[in-house]
């Protein structure tokens, strides 16, 4: 499988998906979210609003054909407490984002990747990665940096 980083703006990426996180806050729309929210002209605000994204952990919102994305879809995962989160959380949303959408037969996924302090995360996504299929990988890396 390959794996790529790509620095061109979110909303020019074509994929099937497009998976952010959002956190557990009173307005969990700000940041990238907001970002995403004025791409999409202020859908995702109007889905906070009406309960349907609380960002709390693991809960998935799936918005299909999101206005301004040229992704299928938008899927946004509940991170739970922006205090309580780093490198094994965003592990276990990747994994949880990458069965949800395996079983609506997803092919191609992007991560948007807010921000990393200090290096936080930066393996957590190539570890929790999906083949072209779809299918979640279990091999970690080795002290070699094989997988």
């Amino acid at each position: 499988m390959k794996i790529t980083v790509e620095t061109r703006p979110y909303g020019e990426v074509e994929t099937d998906a497009l998976i952010s996180y959002v956190f557990e806050e009173a307005d969990p729309v700000q940041g990238r979210i907001g970002e995403l929210d004025r791409k999409t002209g202020g859908l995702l605000r109007k889905l906070a609003q009406g309960g349907e994204i609380t960002g709390k952990l693991l809960e998935m919102t799936l918005v299909h054909a999101p206005a301004g994305l040229k992704a299928q879809r938008l899927l946004l995962v509940g991170a739970g407490k922006s205090e309580q989160y780093g490198t094994p959380q965003l592990r276990k949303l990747a994994g949880a984002a990458l069965r949800f959408l395996k079983s609506r037969a997803v092919k191609r996924c992007a991560f948007v990747v807010r921000c990393f302090a200090a290096g936080k995360g930066r393996s957590a996504l190539p570890e929790r990665r999906a083949s072209g299929e779809g299918e979640l990988s279990r091999r970690r890396r080795t002290s070699r940096g094989t997988w």
